[in-house]
């Protein structure tokens, strides 16, 4: 096993992904994942470009793949919540979501999208927190928003 060589088709995977690329993407993450079998993130974002492209199935079982090798991928448990926002499944978005921001409690959009899945929940209070999180943790968007409400972040 050649990690950098996986860690080169991995780079050069998150190229086309950045340009919208998706089917050389999954190409570059494929090759990664036959030099490193266990290579999580390359499971990760190859779920990603599955997802951009359609193949929901293909990208569930990436994204499932990659946490099993690796639970702490933070960007995967997020990956995975828009799989789930995409089929209406708020409350299992919300416990990738929830994973992902206790990993990393600075994940802005983590908490931006969890207060979307609360709000289809009916739950608005619960909501709010992660909507003044995400905008204290920079979502320029999202502050302009709460400022026209008059609500301090």
């Amino acid at each position: 096993m050649n990690k950098t060589e996986a860690e080169t088709y991995c780079l050069l995977g998150l190229r086309y992904l950045q340009d919208e690329d998706n089917k050389r993407a999954i190409d570059f993450f494929s090759s990664a994942l036959d030099v490193d079998p266990y290579f999580a993130e390359a499971y990760g974002f190859r779920g990603m470009a599955h997802f951009l492209r359609g193949d929901y199935q293909a990208a569930l079982d990436d994204f499932n793949n990659a946490l099993a090798l690796e639970p702490e991928l933070e960007n995967v448990y997020f990956f995975r919540a828009l799989y789930f926002i995409k089929f209406k499944l708020y409350g299992q978005a919300i416990q990738d979501l929830t994973s992902a921001i206790e990993i990393d409690k600075y994940f802005a959009d983590a908490y931006y999208y969890r207060d979307i899945c609360k709000g289809m929940l009916d739950d608005e209070k619960g909501g709010t927190f992660d909507i003044q999180a995400s905008a204290s943790l920079g979502m320029p968007e999202v502050q302009k928003k709460l400022n026209e409400k008059g609500i301090a972040w």
